[in-house]
């Protein structure tokens, strides 16, 4: 992690954003830590707008990484969305990190910057915020597949801890997406007594299968998905999709299965039209 103060030591006049220079980007970090939230709200939003541009990151947007890190630890009121931030700014397609163009790629340097400051990030599951808990889980996911082996253990461990004793089921439902993403067999989870980690856990299941799906995973994610959380689309897993939207991609692989859901959606009450 690197605090304001070394700010002036990165040439950001030599590195670029999605508007050209990168000359503004220490005026938007140090305002992170102004004591007016608004301030720190619109320097987040500029941030998503040239550092990270619609799904694009640049040469200025790894220098940001460790200082954007420190932010989350120092400037406390906006925890969460710094961490969407970076988990946001690391997102990438597993896949492509075999490419050969991968290790001299912007998301490359973004991921192993994320990487080296991860470990004093990992605190933040045990916050009393579950939104920053939430938050914090998004990013060891999108750099799950990269880390180092000496730092698996040590995260994966962390992990077991929040799926095994988090007080609120959808930050256990969470731990155990990233888990996956580890590589952690989650069927087990399918009879779990929360349906926010059953629902997860289908989901998991259902992904990787073709039409017709399995009447047990639909079944699931019919009885469990009828009421979501309310603030699940405020982290969203990949760039911008919410779970919903993944969700509903999902069904409509299998338009039976789909109806079926939807039916039982209907049924429960139509919450947010979702069944609809």
């Amino acid at each position: 992690m690197r605090p304001p103060a070394e700010l002036d030591r990165v040439q950001w006049h030599a590195l670029t954003h999605a508007y050209g220079s990168a000359e503004d980007v220490p005026e938007l970090i140090r305002a992170l830590y102004d004591s007016d939230g608004e301030t720190a709200d619109e320097a987040i939003y500029e941030l998503y707008g040239n550092i990270h541009h619609q799904g694009t990151v640049y040469s200025a947007s790894a220098p940001a990484v460790p200082f954007l890190a420190h932010a989350v630890r120092h400037a406390p009121d906006k925890r969460a969305e710094l961490l969407m931030l970076l988990a946001v700014l690391a997102d990438h397609d597993p896949a492509g990190a075999d490419a050969p163009h991968w290790p001299s790629s912007p998301v490359a340097a973004v991921c192993a910057e994320l990487c080296q400051v991860l470990p004093e990030l990992l605190s933040c599951l045990k916050d009393t915020e579950r939104g920053v808990r939430r938050a914090v889980l998004r990013v060891v996911a999108a750099v799950a597949g990269l880390l180092p082996a000496e730092q698996r253990g040590s995260a994966m461990a962390q992990l077991d801890a929040v799926y095994a004793t988090d007080p609120v089921p959808s930050v256990r439902a969470d731990a155990l997406v990233v888990l996956a993403r580890f590589g952690r067999a989650t069927v087990a989870a399918l009879d779990s007594t929360l349906p926010e980690v059953r629902l997860a856990a289908a989901v998991l299941a259902l992904a990787p299968s073709e039409p017709p799906y399995p009447g047990e995973l639909t079944a699931v994610i019919a009885e469990d998905g009828a009421d979501p959380d309310p603030g699940d689309d405020d982290f969203p897993w990949s760039g911008t999709t919410t779970q919903d939207e993944r969700l509903r991609r999902l069904l409509t692989g299998d338009p039976d299965a789909g109806l079926a859901v939807a039916a039982r959606w209907i049924a429960a009450g139509d919450v947010g039209t979702r069944g609809s």
